[in-house]
């Protein structure tokens, strides 16, 4: 393979634009398409700084004739840069935030239906609910390539994410179970408590429905997200790559 295509190659893998590349190295956009083209050579630190970002080493880049497949240098699995990493979260966190207000809001909504008049005020709240989850699925996901195989981080990124995943698991388990509370008291409880058909039974069961919204967005997100870091830092591929460079 030609400089170009190996360029062209571990971008790919990596699961990089020629944009994403060309801002960690801080170039523009045409000049990665002209080297993926064999059109032109980046300077001597670009090269440097592609090893680093595709675990490669500079001989696998600039040796043209080497038969040794790239396999040998390049990771097990996809290579997430710490960017990568940091967009996949910040992704993640905007697509949960929708599909857990949308839930919420279409739970938390069915406590109109217990006011007078309140239906036409419960459609309006469906409807912005339904809006929500429907933008969820139609949104561009950028991140498809990560659930295709396994993925490789750098050991120092790996690392900060093991340890910014371990101060907000908690945070993550507390928010789940007060969720789950919440369900289970606006959804059991309160109707136990408030069993015949009048006034203030109604207003009772409408801020179960509230409550059981509520629950619904915490359980949603905080179980969302942890499984959002599982997936980046729970991987065998971590395990193994960072044992690897253990023993180096």
């Amino acid at each position: 393979m030609t400089f170009g295509e190996k360029i062209q190659k571990l971008r790919k893998e990596a699961g990089l634009s020629q944009e994403e590349l060309a801002c960690q190295l801080n170039v523009s956009r045409q000049a990665i398409s002209k080297w993926e083209r064999d059109n032109g050579y980046p300077e001597t630190d670009k090269i440097i700084r592609m090893g680093k970002l595709f675990h490669v080493t500079l001989d696998y880049l600039l040796n043209e004739d080497t038969n040794t497949s790239a396999d040998s240098d390049t990771p097990d699995g996809l290579y997430v840069s710490r960017e990568s990493a940091e967009g996949f979260l910040a992704w993640q966190k905007r697509k949960l935030l929708k599909l857990a207000a949308g839930v919420g809001l279409a739970i938390a909504g069915l406590s109109l239906s217990f006011l007078e008049s309140g239906d036409i005020f419960f459609m309006m709240i469906l409807i912005a609910a339904v809006l929500l989850l429907i933008s969820v699925p139609l949104a561009d996901n950028p991140y498809r390539k990560f659930r295709q195989g396994p993925l490789t981080l750098d050991k120092n990124v790996l690392a900060q994410l093991r340890s910014t995943y371990a101060e907000k698991k908690g945070v993550f388990l507390a928010a789940t179970l007060a969720g789950a509370a919440l369900i289970g008291l606006g959804l059991l409880i309160l109707p136990l408590l408030f069993p015949e058909q009048n006034a203030a039974d109604d207003l009772a069961l409408g801020t179960g429905m509230i409550l059981a919204g509520a629950g619904a967005f915490l359980c949603i997100y905080s179980r969302g997200m942890t499984l959002a870091y599982r997936q980046l830092i729970m991987d065998e591929t971590n395990f193994s790559s960072t044992r690897r460079s253990d023993r180096r």
